[in-house]
Order: structure tokens, then C-alpha cells, then sequence
């Protein structure tokens, strides 16, 4: 069996907590799973968007996640 990339996110938000690599069918507890590979990237700290199927780097949506901002 192959493993894919996912991104983690708990259950009512849209915050990525972790990506992981895990067989199809995985399970974590309290999270849903986002596939992610070529084409649609993320990392921990990024925002899914439901309605397009992307990660960005705020919750609004409008910047890129790999943009680097001092805060």
C-alpha cells in the first residue's frame, strides 16, 4: 500500500496543524485529513479554504503561505 501526503487539521477549524505521510483509509483521532502533492502544497500553520480546495496563509484566505511576513 502507497502512502500519501496529508495535511492534519482538527475537526471545526481550518488551521493545518501537521502534515504527515500515512495510507490511504488513516485516521487521527478529533482531525480530518487533506490530501496534499503536486500542484496543492501546505505546511503546519497554513489555512485550508474549503471552497477552492487551498492552502493559504491567513484566515482570509488572501496571502500565500509561503510568503515570509514579520509580524
Amino acid at each position: 500500500m502507497m502512502n500519501k501526503q496529508y495535511a492534519v487539521i482538527k475537526t471545526g477549524s481550518f488551521l493545518v496543524e501537521n502534515t504527515i505521510a500515512a495510507p490511504l483509509g488513516f485516521e487521527v483521532k478529533g482531525c480530518y485529513l487533506i490530501e496534499i502533492g503536486e500542484g496543492k502544497t501546505t505546511q503546519p500553520g497554513a489555512f485550508y479554504n474549503p471552497n477552492d480546495g487551498f492552502f493559504y496563509g491567513d484566515d482570509n484566505y488572501k496571502t500565500d503561505f509561503r510568503e515570509f511576513r514579520i509580524i
